[in-house]
């Protein structure tokens, strides 16, 4: 145990280390704040917000009325004058309602619910007051919470909240509060998105609202958030924790920082979405939906960006490590990348080399998906490499996931080949995950595409006889039956066939699929079993449909 801790802890930065020692020691309560509200503050931002979708899918408007919340697949009636604190609900749904992200289906543009709006955030106000063990009071909820406030009454109605006065005045005094506190407690120990939700919602705020002589963001708000910006989001434009999930949400903030925040900063963030929407054009399915890949589900951050799918043939995000190509209706996109910064994978899963493949329009392969953040069984499986499209050996993880969020023993794949040509394209790469077992295996894995032949070549070296399994995980609906060592599948009119070389046995068997949290959807996955003996052993999987495959 200890020395998972030092694998795990080793990797902190200083500033990690000074940021945990603060929230463990040194936290203020967030009751002893300075009595806020004497000068309220006043409403100063000229801006509009053109283009910015809602961050989260709609709720009914009538169910919020009716103090019906839904997130995360789960609904909980909270009554007319809310429970805030929802004692029985996971800390993950009571983070949701804290977040005030559903104040976005109550004020749209046209037809807003005011009341309604206006009635729930004078109860948060009056009902959840600072204290220590406050859900909503933490750094992150309130990062999202004021970022929502800012947006939503300082910017898209600040003509209806500027005629109220008693709620204005109200608005202004908890608004003021909350960003003191946020401003002392930064998620510097956490840092990663976090960090970036924190400054994001003090720029907007401070470019919302004025509490002093300067209606700006504080210079070192923007020094910090440059230098975030400059690091998290990677020269390929993908957000550095490598999770499509999140990079909907970062991208998100980066567009509503954009509208609402410094004049001098609009150009520099609308080059950075550029990027990040181009990042996000590649990886989209041709359903339009995001890849499962690493910390991902579908559903949690709505997608409203207007995109087109990108044009056919290979593509690759380098710095990200996700490579893959688009013929059509068929897509595949690898995971050969880092699990994310060293410093702060939390959202990694033990998935080098993973991939999931589309055809004719329609997922087939898929990545597990995630079910929950709770530390258990099920967070275990979704981060484990049983649970991706890859090589587990000796029953063992490549990367040595554990807790909910942690990651100790962990490398960095290596790529030895990334050839790509108008419609082909060649990916050799390795991994020294298993380097710490006796057998001392390094996997290496080939991907080989052309339009209707996707081949994986598998080499494993080994210094001992080792046990190898190759899954393949399919999305539900897939139908398929096993004929010795030969796979046929059907989904829709797509028919696929699935040749094997090189192992010992192709079985059938089932696994779970989490497209979002608290959904289990059964589905089948492909096995491929075998004894690996030194100094190596290969295998090959070979995906056909439609075409000739070519060797």
């Amino acid at each position: 145990m200890l020395a998972r801790y030092f694998r795990t802890l080793r990797h902190l930065r200083p500033s990690q280390w000074l940021g945990q020692l603060k929230v463990r020691v040194c936290r203020r309560n967030p009751a002893r704040l300075s009595s806020a509200g004497e000068i309220p503050g006043r409403m100063v931002s000229q801006a509009v917000l053109v283009g910015l979708p809602s961050p989260v899918p709609a709720q009914p408007p009538e169910d919020l009325k009716a103090g019906r919340f839904t997130f995360l697949s789960e609904t909980r009636s909270l009554g007319r004058t809310p429970d805030w604190d929802v004692p029985e609900a996971s800390r993950l749904w009571r983070y949701n309602l804290h977040y005030f992200d559903w104040l976005w289906s109550l004020l749209p543009t046209a037809a807003p619910d005011w009341e309604t709006a206006r009635d729930l955030t004078l109860k948060w106000i009056a009902n959840h007051p600072p204290t220590r063990h406050a859900c909503g009071w933490e750094p992150y909820p309130t990062s999202l919470r004021v970022l929502n406030w800012s947006l939503l009454f300082g910017i898209r109605h600040r003509e209806r909240t500027a005629a109220d006065p008693a709620f204005r005045d109200a608005l202004l005094v908890s608004l003021q509060r909350q960003v003191e506190w946020l401003e002392g407690n930064l998620e510097t120990h956490i840092q990663a998105n976090h960090l970036l939700e924190n400054l994001a919602a003090l720029v907007c705020a401070h470019s919302s609202f004025a509490w002093n002589d300067s209606p700006h963001p504080p210079p070192h708000i923007l020094r910090h958030l440059r230098h975030e910006l400059d690091e998290q989001i990677l020269g390929d434009g993908m957000h550095y924790e490598r999770s499509p999930m999140y990079h909907l949400r970062m991208l998100w903030i980066i567009e509503a920082m954009r509208m609402a925040g410094p004049a001098q900063w609009h150009q520099p963030l609308a080059d950075l979405s550029r990027k990040m929407k181009r990042a996000l054009s590649l990886l989209r399915h041709p359903d339009g939906g995001i890849p499962l890949l690493n910390d991902s589900a579908l559903g949690i951050y709505a997608d409203g960006w207007t995109h087109e799918l990108t044009d056919d043939g290979p593509w690759a995000l380098p710095e990200a490590g996700y490579y893959g190509a688009r013929a059509g209706g068929d897509f595949v996109v690898i995971d050969a990348g880092p699990i994310g910064p060293d410093h702060q994978p939390g959202h990694a899963h033990a998935d080098f080399f993973s991939f999931e493949l589309s055809l004719g329009g329609q997922r087939v392969m898929t990545d597990t998906g995630v079910a929950t953040y709770d530390r258990g069984a099920v967070r275990d499986y979704d981060r484990s490499t049983a649970a991706h499209n890859t090589v587990e050996v000796d029953g063992d993880n490549s990367v040595e996931v554990w807790g909910a969020f942690r990651v100790g023993r962990r490398t960095r794949p290596k790529i030895n080949t990334w050839q790509p040509t108008a419609e082909h394209f060649v990916l050799d790469a390795e991994h020294e995950g298993y380097l710490h077992l006796p057998a001392r295996a390094v996997h290496q894995r080939r991907f080989a595409w052309q339009p209707g032949c996707f081949e994986i070549s598998d080499e494993l070296r080994v210094r001992q006889t080792s046990e190898a399994v190759a899954r393949i995980h399919f999305a539900p609906g897939v139908e398929l039956r096993v004929d010795g060592m030969t796979a046929h599948g059907r989904v829709g009119d797509a028919g696929f066939h699935i040749e094997t070389t090189g192992a010992d046995s192709l079985s059938l068997e089932q696994s779970m699929y989490h497209p979002t949290f608290n959904q289990a959807v059964p589905r089948s996955v492909l096995c491929l079993r075998l004894r690996a003996h030194p100094p190596k052993q290969a295998w090959t999987i070979r995906v056909r449909w439609d075409h000739t495959c070519r060797s």
